[in-house]
């Protein structure tokens, strides 16, 4: 029995999710942390954020490796995976080294004044355009070059919207 649905080529599209969402979410905390920097439950809140976020991405990166093995990719889009697996390696990576920062800085250090809070989320805030540069190269693996996308067989037959005909156009 596996553990993966029969519909998911691998793990990697299951698992990337978290870690970007808790390291956004962790950037966010850790600016009301720097408007607020007196609040050290904020602090603290944001530090485990960083930390269950470079931990889940570490998991993330390794099931990516495992994935752009396992798939046959095209020229064009091997060099697409390289891309994706630079920036996932930058970004993972750092994320790691931050989230050690952060506990050495919540748990060792105490440092609690404003202008730490404010280069720590400026810190953070460089780690979130790698995030989304990383994001956008995965992106483009599966909207542009079809990776980890199943080809849908067609019947002849068009889904439509419940109450709309098929003959209307969408407004954009």
């Amino acid at each position: 029995m596996s553990l993966i649905p029969y519909w998911v080529p691998n793990l990697h599209p299951l698992l990337i999710h978290f870690p970007l969402t808790l390291l956004l979410v962790a950037t966010l905390v850790d600016a009301l942390g720097a408007w607020r920097p007196a609040h050290a439950s904020v602090r603290d809140t944001a530090t485990w954020l960083y930390c269950g976020g470079a931990i889940l991405a570490i998991v993330a990166y390794f099931s990516g490796l495992d994935a752009a093995q396992a798939m046959r990719v095209s020229t064009d889009g091997r060099a697409a995976v390289d891309a994706h697996f630079t920036w996932a390696d930058r970004t993972t990576w750092f994320f790691v080294a931050f989230a050690s920062f952060r506990m050495a800085m919540s748990y060792i250090w105490f440092c609690t004044t404003r202008w730490v809070a404010v280069v720590s989320v400026t810190v953070a805030l460089a780690g979130v355009v790698m995030l989304t540069i990383t994001a956008d190269n995965g992106g483009r693996l599966v909207f542009r070059h079809g990776l980890g996308v199943a080809s849908v067989p067609t019947s002849g037959q068009h889904w439509t919207i419940p109450g709309r005909s098929g003959d209307e156009t969408p407004a954009r």
